[in-house]
């Protein structure tokens, strides 16, 4: 199933990747790649992989399909969708029967070294089968109206071109690269040809780049002279509404005529402006007599007005001031203007306000004209003072109403009149005002748009011009010819090394089986040998401990000096367990027959267990052990609680060993799906080199560490091993001489099974206050020592147990006698304890005896068989007292 899930996640990878890449370097302007590798890559993995590629191509195919999406929500409407899985089940379809008809016509799918079936098979599968996914694709893609009717045929062609010359190119290749043992050989084919194709691509990149950044320059300019062009036609606004003020501020009294005079020449310079207007300030005590001068239009006194709000003219309500139009020039089509009072207008009375505010010029806000409703325009409005500029020294405005309409039909760049511009308002934050929008139609597209200030007004600026697809066809057919090359490179390739392939395989074969044997002895032997030299000084130390320490002990008349002899003694004997549970746990792992159960663990509490353990070690090298773990978080894990001690305590035990001085931080934290553990030393570190060998059976940082610090090398092997059971996995950060970080994380969710939660009372029995005084117990054990030790051990909780040497003795005595639980050793001359056992449960009937089976062997095996026999527990050598009495306690104290 991994590798299933492998091969799957790989194909996807290829043949998306390679889809993405080819479509993103080699496909401009949407012109179809001249090689598309996906198609390659899925007929050889047909030819390799059989029916198991054909999950990992789909996914690969739909999310190639993607890359074309403009936003990736768009697969959820159902054209689309519907579209990119019939483009998807094509393209896999045409590989798939390609596939069989390579296999079962040609019969020879990998067999590269014949030139005759290579032709013939990328023939058939290439040109011929390429048709069905061109066709298909392009018959959706046109029903869809993604491509025009007149573009069918180029689109099918273009298609059907990739995908063969990609099946021509990388079929032949990914073959090469997994054909088994003559991937060596194939080396000679995929190099050249990769380095060829490689070359082409990235010479096609360079010029496609070249022309595009050529292309980039010239729209550059294009906007550059469009936007000076926008920014002339408005200075050259503000440039005669300018001219206008100082012809008004400089003449006492301009009449209409001298006014039309003036505003005509600069009305044929800007044809974007629709109207002059002159607008004297009037005071509300000078009303009277501005009505009395006569209407250019009509001949009659002027009389000043404003809108009603059902868009009637009505006489200008009481105010204190009045801006009404004097002037308008030209004056047909504005008759209606003169007289209208501009402070009666909220948008353009702000525009007034704030240009004489200002003393400069001012734009209003997008207004509807009054000489033409259906237009929107801009009012360019220019305060007129005296000569002294003074609040009492202001005559009025100047104005010009603009057009952007014609300003936007106006731009002409290049004698071409294609490009249209539209304006909006943007001042207020958040509220887009239109002013005018050009009439695009579905062959302009937006090439820019940009922010322009303007009488302390924001503009927005958006520039249209049609979709011209640039020519990029010579640029594909010499991409398409270049790949027929790399084809042709592959052909030839393949033929020039097919003969010497046959010969060179059998004598590479033999040649590589031999000095693979070698090297396995040689590395098996060496492995060997340095196992042995580790466990032997190991096994050899604490045993040379343990006898010196029994001699000191039996010379001593102290009672208290040769208690503590005995301890040290107690302590080396430990060392030589852990030792050998190494070995166990090793060999158990490595024969995949180490049974691990979750159970809840409180992290605080096991945090706390672990630096409890290592203090005293700690504290002698004067290292400083600390916690970095916030406890009020009652953080809980569910795994198996022995191995995670066992590995924590492995990790640290190694971090307060190869630590003089400094530091040692036992580090926890969760995210949402693991729980991660680092422990972090200022120890000697360890080498990048060391670093490689340091999670392999038996290895050390080098034969010095060994020798100076001890150990088998097993310990971080079965670490990592214990870790990757629990359904986690081990890292390492370290730098010589500065300290290593170890960091192993297990999921929240373990993998492992349940553990039954039996024999948790054993851990809540007081040692301390048992007593089996009046319990009647049958030892069964053929070695005296062991009789002896047991023996003794037992008379220190006021237990005399009777003693038979093998399995017929303790049958016989249990025929006589009658005892309340028996002690069986499992492997002893005559008869063993499992088949006395068997005897007792079957021929002497006694069922409710609890019997527990003692042993050295700790395999977890051994325990499914004592049990399985009818035995009621297990114990293994070397016995622990408090175990043993826990365990007696458990059996009898419901008796």
């Amino acid at each position: 199933m991994r590798k299933f899930l492998i091969l799957t996640l790989s194909l996807a990878c290829a043949y998306f990747f390679t889809g993405y890449f080819s479509n993103s370097l080699l496909s401009v302007d949407g012109y179809a790649v001249a090689s598309w590798p996906p198609s390659g890559i899925a007929l050889a993995s047909f030819l390799i992989w059989g029916r198991k590629s054909f999950i990992g191509l789909i996914i690969g195919a739909f999310c190639t399909n993607l890359i074309h999406l403009e936003r990736t929500v768009d697969i959820f409407h159902f054209i689309v969708l519907l579209q990119a899985i019939g483009i998807t089940l094509a393209s896999v379809l045409q590989a798939w029967i390609g596939r069989q008809i390579i296999v079962n016509v040609i019969k020879a799918p990998l067999d590269l070294s014949s030139l005759k079936h290579s032709v013939q098979s990328l023939i058939v599968a290439g040109p011929i089968c390429c048709v069905i996914a061109a066709g298909v694709g392009t018959s959706l893609l046109a029903l869809n109206n993604v491509i025009p009717t007149n573009a069918i045929f180029d689109s099918f062609i273009a298609w059907w071109i990739g995908d063969s010359i990609g099946v021509l190119i990388f079929t032949p290749l990914m073959l090469a690269a997994f054909n088994y043992t003559q991937v060596r050989q194939r080396m000679l084919v995929i190099l050249p040809s990769l380095l060829i194709y490689i070359l082409i691509s990235v010479s096609f990149y360079g010029a496609a780049s070249v022309k595009k950044e050529k292309d980039i320059q010239k729209q550059e300019a294009k906007i550059l002279t469009v936007q000076n062009a926008i920014s002339q036609k408005l200075d050259g606004i503000t440039a005669h509404l300018g001219l206008l003020a100082t012809f008004f501020a400089s003449s006492s009294d301009v009449n209409f005529k001298e006014f039309k005079q003036f505003t005509s020449k600069q009305l044929g310079y800007s044809q974007e402006i629709l109207a002059f207007e002159w607008i004297p300030y009037v005071p509300a005590n000078k009303l009277a007599d501005f009505e009395t001068h006569e209407n250019p239009a009509t001949g009659k006194p002027l009389y000043i007005k404003e809108k009603s709000l059902d868009g009637a003219w009505q006489p200008a309500g009481t105010r204190s001031n009045y801006f009404p139009v004097k002037y308008v020039y030209p004056l047909k089509g504005n008759e209606d203007v003169l007289g209208f009072d501009l402070a009666s207008s909220k948008v353009r009375g702000a525009a007034l306000s704030k240009a004489k505010e200002l003393n400069e010029l001012a734009l209003s806000e997008p207004i509807n004209l009054v000489q033409n409703t259906a237009e929107h325009g801009v009012l360019f409005l220019y305060p007129v003072f005296g000569e002294s500029s003074t609040e009492d020294d202001f005559q009025g405005f100047v104005a010009a109403i603009v057009s952007l309409k014609r300003l936007s039909q106006t731009l002409l760049f290049d004698h071409n009149n294609s490009i249209s511009a539209s304006f909006f308002d943007t001042t207020i934050p958040g509220k887009k005002q239109a002013i005018y929008i050009a009439d695009t139609a579905n062959s302009q597209a937006l090439f820019k748009e940009y922010q322009l200030l303007i009488g302390k007004r924001m503009w927005q600026v958006e520039l249209y011009e049609p979709i011209v697809r640039t020519s990029w066809l010579m640029y594909w057919l010499a991409q398409i010819v270049g790949m027929l090359f790399v084809w042709l490179l592959i052909t030839f390739l393949i033929s020039v090394t097919g003969t010497n392939i046959q010969i060179r395989e059998q004598v590479a074969k033999q040649t590589h089986t031999l000095r693979k044997e070698k090297q396995k002895a040689d590395e098996a032997s060496h492995i060997k040998g340095q196992f042995l030299a580790n466990m032997s000084h190991e096994v050899r130390t604490p045993i040379n401990g343990i006898k010196g320490l029994h001699y000191l002990a039996l010379q001593q008349n102290d009672w208290q000096q040769a208690r503590s002899y005995i301890e040290q003694a107690d302590g080396a004997l430990g060392v030589l367990l852990r030792v050998l549970n190494d070995v166990l746990d090793f060999s158990k792992m490595e024969a995949g027959k180490l049974d691990l159960m979750q159970e809840h663990i409180n992290v605080a509490s096991l945090a706390d267990e672990m630096l409890n353990l290592l203090q005293f070690e700690a504290d002698i090298k004067s290292i400083k052990l600390s916690l970095d773990f916030d406890k009020t978080s009652n953080l809980v894990i569910n795994t198996d609680p022995i191995r995670l001690k066992q590995v924590l305590l492995n990790l640290l035990n190694n971090a307060v060993k190869f630590t003089g001085e400094g530091e040692i931080t036992l580090k926890i934290w969760q995210s949402k799906k693991m729980t991660y553990f680092s422990i972090n030393d200022t120890g000697i570190g360890i080498s990048s080199e060391a670093q490689k060998q340091l999670f392999k059976p038996f290895a050390q940082a080098d034969s010095s560490t060994s020798r100076q610090y001890g150990g088998t090398g097993l310990g971080l092997s079965i670490c990592k091993k214990l870790v990757e059971l629990m359904g986690g996995a081990i890292d390492l950060v370290s730098y010589e001489g500065k300290g290593s970080t170890f960091t192993f994380s297990l999921p929240l969710i373990s993998p492992l099974p349940k553990a039954e939660q039996i024999q948790q009372q054993y851990n809540e029995i007081d040692v301390s206050t048992l007593s089996f005084t009046g319990y009647k117990l049958l030892l069964v054990e053929d070695n005296p020592l062991n009789q002896h030790v047991a023996n003794a051990i037992l008379k220190t909780k006021g237990c005399i147990a009777d003693i038979a040497n093998d399995g017929f003795e303790a049958i016989e005595k249990l025929a006589e006698n009658s005892y309340d639980i028996v002690l069986m050793d499992i492997q002893m001359p005559k008869m063993d304890g499992l088949k006395a056992t068997k005897v007792i449960r079957r021929d002497l009937e006694l069922i409710d005896l609890p019997i527990i089976g003692l042993s050295a062997n700790a395999h977890d095996e051994d325990v499914k068989k004592a049990l399985a026999c009818g035995m009621n527990g297990y114990i293994t050598k070397p016995i622990d007292a408090n175990t043993l009495f826990k365990t007696l306690w458990h059996h009898l104290s419901g008796k």
